[in-house]
């Protein structure tokens, strides 16, 4: 590896770092102005990546088309959920 590409690498390092920097932070306080911490949005990403998991070998060309239904998939899910009543959020006005 030449030294080029490893500062490359480096700076790519450094800004995946900042990324995730800004969305940690972003959710701490998003979840601290809240009060409550709400976990259902980590099993909508599981969801989601199950999904797309599951379609992989028959959209294996079509990588636009496996995000799709992957994430129609999910929407599907999250519809249901609401229309049966499963984590319908009411809060006092």
């Amino acid at each position: 590896m030449d030294l080029a590409t490893f500062l490359v690498q480096c700076l790519n390092a450094i800004q995946y770092g900042l990324l995730l920097f800004l969305v940690a932070s972003g959710l701490t306080l998003i979840f601290g102005i809240m009060g409550v911490i709400n976990l259902a949005h980590g099993s909508f990403y599981m969801i989601g990546a199950y999904m797309a998991y599951a379609l992989a070998p028959g959209c294996s060309r079509c990588w636009g088309r496996l995000l799709h239904h992957a994430a129609g998939g999910c929407g599907a899910v999250g519809a249901a959920g609401l229309c049966a009543g499963v984590g319908v959020l009411q809060l006092p006005l």
